[in-house]
């Protein structure tokens, strides 16, 4: 299992970045009245989100998601947009509905959007990521905090949509975590806001990570802390695998969570994922 963890993110040129819901974009600028969002009852000691989402988080569920999002065949960043079962659009709009359920399951406090951007990826051109907002209870600080992943698969050539590419572990294992997260985070109240982000075109080069980065360079919002959680359903160490994610080739591994951060040891990234753990121990331990 793994996540990656790093502060801000890099961007890179894209021709179009739109938020299909204005009132999304404007929660992560920090433009909106807190009481707004306010949970009926407040939750929000770390005490009390800890324990909550570890009580909660539901197995099932989990396997539940990922059978439906292999369901759809492909989830490749060129393939169908208009089956309502088969391909990335039919994949997209399920993960749309499920944010729609997560909110009005816990007083409409989510926000979900699309972001539409264009760029170039195997002859198609206009394309979309799927997030939903979590509105923070401080707008003092008006920092973001995502938790992302990428839902995208493919087979060896990259851009064959015509191919079975279920992508189980690369990466609706993944997606799948990033949904259950915003089912269970969603009842709880925290200082910053959360975005809850789903991105396609990482198989062809990150280009919905880089999209989303783009996006929130040019409208000033400010990211805190991104956590990206690629193929967290464990792992099967490869020829080319290394220390310390794997410690030898076909070392199986299903029950822990690597942290990979960038940068130099005492680098922001790097301290995120020594709190990370630390907290873990604290918490559980």
């Amino acid at each position: 299992m793994s996540v990656i963890c790093a502060i801000g993110y890099q961007a890179n040129a894209q021709v179009v970045n739109i938020c299909t819901n204005p009132l999304a974009q404007q929660i992560m600028l920090g433009n909106y009245n807190p009481s707004t969002y306010s949970a009926t009852t407040i939750l929000n000691t770390p005490d009390t989100i800890s324990r909550g989402i570890s009580a909660r988080v539901s197995p099932d569920s989990l396997h539940a998601y990922i059978d439906v999002l292999g369901s759809f065949g492909t989830r490749n960043t060129a393939s169908d947009t208009v089956s309502p079962v088969r391909g990335i659009g039919a994949a997209r709009r399920w993960v749309y509905s499920k944010f729609q359920q997560f909110s009005a399951q816990n007083e409409n406090r989510l926000t979900p959007s699309y972001l539409e951007f264009e760029t170039t990826m195997c002859g198609v051109v206009q394309h979309r990521n799927i997030f939903a907002v979590l509105p923070g209870s401080d707008t003092t600080d008006k920092s973001v905090i995502v938790i992302e992943a990428h839902i995208d698969s493919r087979c060896a050539d990259v851009c064959d949509t015509a191919c079975i590419a279920k992508g189980i572990e690369d990466n609706a294992s993944g997606t799948a975590l990033v949904l259950e997260l915003a089912r269970l985070m969603s009842r709880y109240t925290y200082n910053h806001t959360i975005v809850f982000l789903i991105v396609i075109g990482e198989e062809q080069g990150l280009l919905g990570g880089s999209a989303f980065a783009n996006f929130a360079q040019s409208k000033g919002i400010q990211i805190k802390a991104l956590l990206n959680n690629d193929v967290i359903g464990g792992i099967i160490c490869g020829h080319t695998s290394s220390a310390p994610g794997c410690p030898g080739y076909e070392n199986i591994d299903s029950t822990h969570v690597r942290l990979f951060s960038y940068g130099g040891f005492n680098s922001a990234h790097k301290q995120l994922s020594r709190y990370i753990k630390l907290e873990y121990n604290e918490m559980f331990f």
